[in-house]
């Protein structure tokens, strides 16, 4: 049995390292695993070899995988399915076709990454949710209001589309990425408790991330004892729990545009108090 698991955020997350690092801690820990790129313009998989942007042709059941580190299947949208269609439209075909050449199920893997991006209205989103049998939907995050509004525009539309469907996506939660202090932490997980979402994993932002994307590597590859490997691998074994565990039915609730907008200004009343040393760092989070 595949778990096929979809990692959705803002374009400028950092979610395409995050995938290649959750994959390549995977296959590290003894699992066979497939990392699918869903935008067209985008390349997932380069730093799972040695950075380079593999030379892609259409989705046929020979050419799709190609193999990265340590084994792990790679798959990006073809040149032949991107020309002459817009995001929406060009991923639907590509995941149609790699659905029809049956090249993950002959691969067999144990989990299967879908790198979403948060672009063109949910697009990538409703793309995949329609082809492809989701077992968890992760949301990537950073503590930028951008990225937060991604995240609620992400649960909204989760929203809508389990309205429509017999078997609703279950949520996995929500990632903390590139996390500067203990300020920023408390400013995602307080938006994800006014969204009933729940938090799962931080990853702390790192120069030694810049270093790795830069020699083309996973920081799990290249730098597999630093701090930041450690948070990749606890990140790999907390996605790993909570996809394997029975779900509980609980979805986010997202936040009204107004409702929003009155949370963000409580925070910059909050960050002036801070500023201006009326209040502690203890006392502004």
């Amino acid at each position: 049995m595949s778990y096929n698991i979809a990692l959705y955020g803002r374009s400028g997350s950092g979610k395409t390292t995050l995938a290649a690092n959750i994959g390549a801690s995977l296959v590290e820990a003894g699992f066979t695993v497939v990392l699918v790129g869903c935008d067209l313009e985008g390349e997932s998989c380069s730093l799972l070899h040695n950075g380079r942007t593999r030379e892609r042709s259409g989705v046929t059941a020979e050419s799709v995988i190609h193999l990265g580190y340590k084994g792990i299947g790679c798959v990006e949208p073809g040149e032949q399915v991107a020309a002459g269609t817009n995001n929406a439209a060009g991923i639907d075909r590509f995941l149609r076709e790699l659905e029809q050449s049956r090249s993950i199920e002959k691969f067999g893997p144990d989990y299967v990454l879908y790198d979403l991006s948060g672009e063109n209205s949910s697009a990538a989103l409703h793309a995949v949710m329609h082809q492809v049998n989701i077992s968890r939907l992760f949301v990537v995050t950073t503590a930028e209001l951008g990225a937060l509004q991604t995240a609620n525009d992400a649960f909204r539309f989760l929203e809508r589309y389990n309205d429509e469907v017999e078997v609703p996506v279950p949520m996995g939660g929500v990632i903390l990425n590139n996390i500067a202090s203990s300020f920023e932490e408390a400013f995602v997980n307080d938006f994800a408790y006014h969204a009933n979402a729940r938090t799962i994993g931080k990853v702390p932002r790192s120069r030694v991330v810049r270093q790795c994307e830069l020699y083309g590597k996973t920081v799990i590859e290249f730098r597999p004892q630093s701090n930041q490997s450690y948070y990749y691998r606890r990140l790999a074994n907390q996605i790993v729990d909570a996809t394997e565990a029975i779900y509980s039915g609980n979805l986010p609730q997202p936040m009204s545009t107004e409702r929003l907008r009155a949370w963000s200004l409580e925070w910059a009343d909050r960050i002036y108090s801070l500023e201006n040393g009326l209040v502690s760092d203890g006392a502004a989070i």
